[in-house]
């Protein structure tokens, strides 16, 4: 495989105009020189250039919208690296191990705990200390526990979160052709998962041809839906009502749930290449009529038409359906509030610490929040005395499918500090799919709340619980598999299954879990 010419050279391709080492990389401490928040002043009191690391599915280069913004207002040119989804996670592992970075990255919380102690990312904390990320603090305190969550196991902070200043972002629902439902008189309410079935029944005699549920992003996001709208989890989870971690396999919902994708895949209910299905492949069954009901986020059904645009049929409708009650309790859909675990770091590399450092401050601020939804105001939008925005410019939305400006970068999740009310209402719920959906959910009372996590204080407990965690995952999704498409019996779930999940430390899992539990919330 000629490995090591392979990995040498995806590494200096990777970092090529990323920040070297200089004299300064050790220096954490804020300069005294400069003041951010002096009326006027810039960000960065001269232009500088720096190079930013994220995941973006549609490649960017630098002369887009959301980077004429951030240069306009202050005063740093962003020269992207941006990465598609399928390669992310590997490209940004060897850009790590490299040692070599750019001055910001677009993260999980994991990394940033990971790598920030190590010296890779900037200390947060002396600048917060000083003064210079008042708006990062203020937003933060606003909805606890995000100080907790983001602050790092040795006490610092490496990170920016992605913050949700909305009560609620709607997440991941069950959505269905609703055009074809209503063709049909088929109901879009389901008190049971069983009505569910028989539904799907209907629609795979009307299209012989179709997959009526299908899915994509893999097993997990197959399994993981299904058990959520049960109340469990296909690994370790936190109980709202008991207010304790417990383990979701050793459920009975869990075993049912693996029943019913048996029984869905058995049938030909259910896509067979759910395991591998790429978006395109997806995309093509829902504008075929070969892909009738799925879980996945609303805002899919105005995303859709604008991917697939003349493919999609006359009267084609892709909204939200009411989710099934499993025992007589019906879930509430996941919804987003407040802090979100995508951060943003700083290299420990860069020359230009203070000045990204009052950048990180600035997608904090209400100028920085609305620049990185909206752009420059008075030229890529207006404001409307009622508070709604106007775009000046012809931006692909969600509620003008045919802009002739397909990737502005505005309203980008790896980019944007901050989603404000005004966001969510232009680009999520703008489009005529979304508005239906959140209706129809707001009118049947369907909605959660936001779930927070356990964070690890101690990282070698942290270390420990992600060890057993991966194994354990692991080996449950290949068994789970092995239920859905018939090559194991559930009967065998409780005396082959789980024995060999307690051999594989489930049960120090759940007591490390837990302690992490206590420990960020209980205090």
């Amino acid at each position: 495989m000629k490995r090591f010419l392979v990995l040498f050279v995806a590494i200096m391709m990777l970092v090529a105009g990323c920040s070297k080492p200089s004299e300064s990389a050790k220096n954490t401490e804020p300069s005294q020189t400069s003041d951010p928040n002096a009326a006027e002043q810039k960000i960065s009191e001269k232009p500088i250039e720096v190079s930013w690391f994220f995941m973006a599915n549609t490649p960017y280069t630098g002369d887009e919208e959301i980077f004429k913004t951030i240069q306009k207002y202050t005063n740093i040119k962003i020269k992207p690296i941006s990465v598609a989804r399928a390669d992310y996670t590997q490209k940004l592992n060897t850009m790590l191990a490299s040692g070599s970075l750019p001055d910001l990255i677009t993260l999980a919380r994991d990394n940033a705990d990971r790598y920030g102690p190590q010296g890779a990312f900037l200390d947060l904390t002396p600048y917060m200390d000083a003064g210079k990320l008042d708006n990062y603090k203020a937003i933060m305190e606003k909805y606890p526990p995000a100080m907790d969550l983001t602050r790092s196991p040795n006490g610092k902070f490496y990170g920016a979160p992605r913050i949700y200043d909305v009560p609620y972002r709607v997440d991941e629902v069950l959505l269905g052709r609703t055009d074809i439902f209503a063709k049909n008189n088929l109901s879009t309410k389901f008190e049971t998962f069983d009505d569910l079935y028989n539904t799907l029944v209907q629609l795979k005699k009307l299209y012989p041809d179709s997959y009526p549920y299908f899915v994509r992003w893999g097993t997990n996001h197959l399994i993981a839906n299904q058990a959520y709208f049960r109340g469990t989890s296909t690994s370790f989870y936190l109980d709202q009502d008991g207010k304790k971690y417990l383990f979701g396999p050793e459920s009975q919902a869990y075993k049912d749930t693996l029943v019913y994708l048996k029984k869905l895949y058995s049938e030909g209910l259910i896509n067979p290449n759910f395991a591998t299905i790429t978006d395109d492949e997806w995309d093509e069954l829902l504008a075929t009529n070969k892909g009738l009901v799925t879980i996945d986020y609303p805002q899919a059904g105005d995303e859709i038409v604008k991917r697939m645009g003349s493919k999609i049929p006359e009267g084609f409708e892709f909204t939200a359906m009411l989710q099934p009650a499993y025992n007589n309790k019906r879930v509430g859909t996941a919804v987003l509030s407040g802090y979100f675990s995508s951060y943003k770091v700083i290299s420990n590399q860069t020359k230009y610490k203070d000045e990204l450092v009052n950048f990180l401050n600035w997608l904090y601020s209400p100028q920085g929040t609305d620049a990185m939804q909206f752009g420059i105001e008075g030229e890529s939008y207006q404001k409307n005395s009622d508070g709604t925005v106007k775009f000046l410019k012809d931006f692909q939305t969600p509620a003008t499918p045919n802009g002739s400006i397909k990737n502005s970068g505005l309203n980008d999740q790896s980019l944007f500090g901050v989603v404000n009310q005004a966001a969510i209402n232009t680009f999520e719920l703008n489009g005529a799919a979304m508005k239906k959906s959140v209706a129809f959910l707001e009118e049947n009372h369907a909605f959660g709340k936001a779930v927070f996590d356990a964070k690890f204080s101690d990282t070698n407990e942290k270390k420990e619980y992600t060890d057993l965690k991966t194994a354990i995952d692991t080996y449950v999704e290949e068994a789970s598999v092995n239920v859905i498409i018939g090559k194991q019996s559930i009967d065998k779930w409780d005396s082959e299954v789980i024995p060999q999940v307690k051999k594989l430390g489930s049960d120090r899992a759940l007591e490390l879990i837990n302690k992490a539990y206590d420990e960020t919330f209980k205090k």
